[in-house]
């Protein structure tokens, strides 16, 4: 099996400052993140926002070649934090530094009932072809 990485950012506005490296050998990726952000890492999964939380950041390192098998089980985490979440475009093939993806967009609604954008990029393999 494939490593993918499944990339979700909730976009709102966000103020870029000072970053942290953080980095997951499953996936053998390195994320930047603001330092004044929350940030909660593993070596499988990397969630960061803000205090305000109007931006989110998720790294969740999967094992599936298989795009919509990887939504399917990302669609179970952002449920509880995404209430009406659905996929509003065709899925695009694009590289991003050099990782071979799939990029999909979508819409759902906060707790405060506030719109969400929803960006997933689903990447891989990456460098450790885990599985």
């Amino acid at each position: 099996m494939r490593t993918l990485l499944s990339l979700v950012v909730m976009f709102a506005v966000a103020n870029v400052a000072s970053t942290t490296v953080y980095k997951s050998k499953a996936g053998s990726i390195s994320v930047d993140i603001p330092k004044k952000w929350t940030v909660t890492a593993t070596d499988e999964v990397i969630r960061a926002a803000p205090a305000n939380n109007e931006v989110a950041l998720f790294v969740w390192v999967v094992d599936s070649p298989d795009v919509k098998e990887a939504l399917k089980k990302l669609e179970g985490e952002l449920y509880s934090s995404i209430q009406g979440l659905k996929w509003v475009d065709k899925m695009k093939k694009l590289t991003v530094n050099k990782l071979p993806g799939t990029w999909v967009e979508g819409v759902g609604m906060s707790a405060r009932s506030t719109q969400l954008d929803v960006i997933v990029f689903v990447a891989g393999p990456t460098a450790a072809k885990k599985g």
